[in-house]
């Protein structure tokens, strides 16, 4: 075994009060950058989240680099960006017109890359974000949008499909510089204050045209409506009408047929009066015309009470009684 010499202990109690104590939350890798000793100057070694370490300062660096999700806010307020100035993005349509969009970049380190980030790009988020993330969203975002009209940035389709575009084209200029990019919005966006104005008329007026369109449409339902009722009404009156023109009609047939039946009974009286006058004619014409005329005497005298009144005697003779003697005597006559 060998006995280490007195003038050892120094440099041995020197080294571990050089060595010090490092850490990572769960959201955060830790990166040790090899400053002096035996590896070479430069090498870098990533510590998962979570742990705790024991690096020596001297000849280690050591930089933590949060793996959470990052915004990059750019917007023309203040209060609701990341700088304390207006910091929206502008582009020019291909008609010619300045758009100021206010847009949020959702981005964070891909943890594989953390030394190269810490060697290449920066070693706090602060750093990362205003060295690479910035100035590429602004530049791809701008040449992106640079390409679409004035008109087509109103079409939800095209806006969607153009910040989609610049999504994907950031994701693969941020990629070799360890950034992964999350999302990207598209927020509130501006046009220069002429442009806004003729916009805004142009709004206007189209509400205004929509608005007489439903105007239109109100009056065209109502009017319909009022033509249905006018029409029920109509239809109700001509059943009206057709229900009492066929009780009149029934009336009338009713009537005519009364008239018809008395005129026909008055049409037998008269036939019937007729052929009794004929009858009386022939019975007249023949040799018994003079006993059908006693009969036809006989029988005006029977309805007829007659007395005739001696004038020497206060007693009476019963002209009918003789009346129907003489008839029955003469019917008893061969």
């Amino acid at each position: 075994m060998r006995v280490r010499k007195a003038a050892d202990v120094p440099l041995l109690l020197a080294l571990v009060a050089l060595s010090g104590c490092a850490s990572t939350s769960s959201t955060e890798v830790g990166v040790r950058t090899t400053l002096l000793g035996f590896e070479k100057r430069g090498t870098t070694h990533i510590y998962e989240p979570g742990g705790v370490y024991f690096i020596m300062p001297v000849l280690n660096a050591w930089n933590v680099l949060p793996i959470s999700q990052q915004n990059l806010a750019m917007s023309a307020t203040p209060a609701e960006g990341d700088r304390k100035e207006r910091d929206d993005i502008t582009f020019k349509t291909r008609d010619g017109n300045n758009v100021y969009i206010d847009v949020n970049v959702m981005w964070r380190i891909d943890p594989k890359m953390a030394p190269t980030i810490v060697t290449d790009v920066g070693q706090s988020v602060e750093q990362i974000k205003e060295s690479v993330v910035r100035p590429v969203s602004r530049s791809v975002i701008r040449d992106v949008f640079n390409e679409i009209t004035s008109e087509e940035y109103y079409h939800v389709a095209v806006k969607n499909q153009s910040a989609d575009k610049a999504r994907r084209l950031l994701e693969t200029e941020l990629k070799p510089f360890g950034i992964l990019i999350d999302m990207l919005q598209v927020q509130q966006h501006r046009f220069d204050p002429e442009y806004q104005n003729a916009i805004n008329a142009q709004k206007q007026a189209e509400a205004d045209v929509q608005t007489l369109v439903e105007q239109q449409k109100n009056v065209e339902v109502k009017k319909k409506s009022e033509l249905e009722a006018k029409r029920a009404e109509w239809n109700q009156t001509i059943e009206d009408a057709l229900g009492q023109a066929g009780k009149t009609r029934n009336d009338a047939d009713g009537y005519v047929q009364t008239k018809t039946n008395e005129a026909k009974a008055m049409i037998a009286v008269a036939e019937a009066e007729a052929e009794g006058v004929r009858k009386e004619a022939e019975a007249l014409g023949k040799l018994g015309g003079d006993a059908y005329v006693k009969m036809q005497v006989a029988k005006l005298l029977a309805t007829k009470k007659i007395l005739i009144v001696p004038g020497s005697n206060v007693s009476t003779m019963n002209v009918n009684d003789m009346v129907n003697w003489l008839t029955a005597k003469e019917a008893a006559q061969p």
